[in-house]
């Protein structure tokens, strides 16, 4: 009995080992020589574990115990339902990289590079790109949590504020939902990001006042501008039904000229049109964000046509 346990844990660590090594290796863009030579490893490694797993249930048996035979028949399940799982994503995986590689013969002469996790530092602002990327390994139904748990650290940047809350479950399946609603009930609730995003406009506001409502920079102004409404937008804080408060401070922000230029050109649309002011404020804003875009890009043709003559920096 003694020789067939110690035969069984010597198989399942080899086991265990090429298992991790699969995982790894279906991270990467294509399927290669290694994954292949791994999977026969892993069926030829199963197989002898099953072979020795037989022979100690039929010692078990013979000897009437009943509670040894049980968690032993429990701990040989999860190895094949493992075992199994590996085998499913290594099929699939193939086929998509198949026919992936069928797709990309025919659209590109390439390949792109491989992407990488988002670091997360405990930033709200960051926490939306970081879900945005890390949502796709959230919802893969053939993952395990307990992968999707490595996942996870290895997107949270240790010592940061963000890995304190990670860093306190034990990475198995079980705490892997527990750390996600924590990180997403620390980082990413929908009221807490509302308020980093409108915050964020209010500081413009308070930056625009002290400046005395000048802008060195309207390229980045507009930049930053588009950013936060996007970001509330992704929130359910659309230009639909938030305009009557995001137009205010949209225009708070502006300095002086630019918010002249713009009271100029909304009024002479209304007088050209012979129509009263947008009773909409989703158009306003609107509106207004591409009369933005519009000044910035006249601003890049000015500075394109100064530095083409020599005469960028002089009036």
């Amino acid at each position: 009995m003694e020789a067939f346990k110690l035969k069984r844990r010597t198989l399942r660590i080899t086991f265990t080992n090429t298992a991790k090594a699969i995982d790894e290796e279906i991270t990467k863009s294509q399927v290669d020589i290694k994954l292949r030579e791994l999977s026969s490893q892993l069926t030829d490694k199963f197989q002898r574990l099953e072979t020795t797993q037989e022979s100690i249930f039929e010692l078990l048996l013979n000897e009437n115990q009943e509670n040894e035979y049980s968690k032993d028949f429990n701990k040989a399940e999860i190895c094949r339902e493992r075992y199994l799982s590996l085998k499913s994503k290594i099929e699939n995986f193939e086929n998509n990289s198949e026919s992936q590689s069928v797709k990309s013969s025919c659209d590109r002469k390439y390949s792109l590079p491989k992407l990488e996790l988002k670091k997360f530092n405990g930033d709200i602002k960051s926490f939306l790109g970081l879900w945005s990327q890390f949502s796709r390994i959230h919802e893969d139904g053939e993952m395990l949590s307990e992968d999707k748990f490595q996942y996870l650290i290895q997107a949270i940047t240790s010592g940061t504020r963000a890995a304190s809350p990670i860093e306190s479950f034990p990475p198995t399946a079980q705490n892997y939902p527990k750390a996600i609603e924590l990180l997403k009930e620390t980082f990413g609730r929908g009221n807490l990001l509302v308020q980093v995003y409108v915050r964020e406009l209010i500081k413009m506001v308070m930056k625009n006042a002290i400046s005395e409502r000048k802008c060195a920079d309207l390229t980045t102004l507009c930049d930053q501008l588009e950013s936060h409404l996007r970001a509330l937008d992704t929130l359910g804080r659309s230009k639909e039904k938030f305009a009557d408060f995001l137009s205010p401070l949209v225009e708070s922000c502006l300095p002086e000229d630019v918010l002249r230029a713009w009271e100029r050109h909304r009024t002479s649309s209304i007088l050209n049109n012979d129509a009263e002011l947008p009773v909409n404020s989703q158009i306003s804003l609107e509106n207004l964000m591409a009369f933005l875009r519009q000044e910035v890009n006249g601003e890049e043709m000015i500075s394109l046509a100064r530095s083409g003559f020599g005469c960028q920096g002089k009036s």
